[in-house]
């Protein structure tokens, strides 16, 4: 399965470099304060998620309804899981919140994932151990985020709880603003060292 997610990750990359890099004109500083819980898994309804991840794909992901108007709890099975997907992450960036910026791609489509800043994870988040871990393995093998996009082309398999983002300017995105928001994991299989 690795050398195929490879080949078809290799295959695509070309088009995801031709598709332009990612835009985001959030004004946020500091932690996070819009749906911070659902964003970090401290929300009233965090152990309602369950934290065994499922595999899925960026386009299984891409073809869920977009939910109107955005939620602000966990009322979508989406919200409820931590999924597992084979991607490339294209380019990364750290965000006015402390947030990486992740922007992945397989699949022939785009999604987001994000890792929050450790300084402003809650002390009663679910899986805290596990977003701590994530963010500083992401750093150790592919270098400390800048306020630039940086590109990367790693392949990997990356798990996080699925989150609808409110639709804004960011580009590229899933069509129906999904996420994985926060990341809880992540196995390299190429690039970073791996």
């Amino acid at each position: 399965m690795r050398v195929l997610l490879i080949a078809g990750v290799v295959l695509l990359a070309g088009v995801a470099a031709s598709a332009g890099s990612a835009h985001r004109t959030e004004n946020d500083h500091g932690c996070n304060v819009r749906l911070k819980g659902l964003k970090m898994l401290s929300d009233r309804q965090r152990n309602l998620v369950n934290l065994r991840s499922k595999d899925t794909t960026i386009m299984a992901i891409n073809a869920l309804p977009q939910p109107h108007p955005t939620p602000k709890t966990r009322s979508t099975a989406f919200s409820r899981r931590i999924w597992r997907i084979g991607a490339q992450i294209t380019e990364f960036k750290l965000e006015g919140d402390g947030d990486i910026h992740l922007v992945l791609f397989g699949d022939g489509a785009y999604l987001i994932a994000e890792m929050p800043e450790v300084k402003c994870i809650p002390k009663k988040a679910r899986d805290r151990k596990a977003m701590i871990a994530v963010r500083k393995k992401f750093e150790a093998r592919c270098g400390r985020p800048t306020d630039r996009w940086q590109p990367l082309g790693a392949v990997v398999y990356i798990s996080g709880v699925g989150f609808f983002d409110i639709p804004h300017t960011q580009r590229p995105h899933a069509v129906n603003f999904a996420e994985l928001h926060p990341v809880t994991a992540i196995e390299f299989v190429s690039g970073c060292g791996a």
